[in-house]
């Protein structure tokens, strides 16, 4: 894997499934505190990188990118996830309240900004990535 060691995996993962997870609760989501969840990803994976070993300033770096990009990921995902499942929860009542064309206009509208999301991957992972590594440098510095 080049220069990432074997155990920083463990520590970018859980830091990085940990703000991902965090970062895509709805009401967290609506107060746009992803990029907070993203740099406390890097902190937690920076944190448990110090238990394990001592890591250098290009460890918390890296560790702490690579698990805010995870966050990213694992936060696009689970929005998703939660989108269509508000959709779907919709849709019975998109049915009985609204005539065919409205409902038809409506889903398709909503298929479309699906559709569009899918777009936002990149965006979410290199936010995410930065953001972790910011979070990786802060704790290295305060530990010091």
């Amino acid at each position: 894997m080049g220069y990432i060691r074997d155990e920083m995996i463990k520590p970018i993962f859980i830091g990085g499934i940990v703000g991902g997870v965090l970062s895509s609760i709805p009401v967290i989501a609506c107060l746009n505190c992803c990029c907070l969840l993203y740099i406390l990803s890097g902190v937690i994976t920076a944190y448990l990188m110090s238990k394990e070993f001592d890591p250098t300033d290009k460890d918390y770096i890296i560790a702490g990118g690579l698990s805010g990009g995870i966050a990213g990921l694992v936060n696009w995902s689970l929005g998703m996830l939660i989108s269509f499942v508000i959709f779907g929860a919709m849709v019975p009542f998109m049915i009985d309240y609204y005539p065919n064309e409205l409902y038809m206009e409506m889903t398709e509208a909503m298929g479309s900004s699906m559709i569009f999301n899918i777009l936002y991957i990149p965006i979410y992972i290199i936010i995410g990535a930065i953001s972790g590594a910011i979070g990786g440098i802060l704790y290295g510095k305060l530990k010091k």
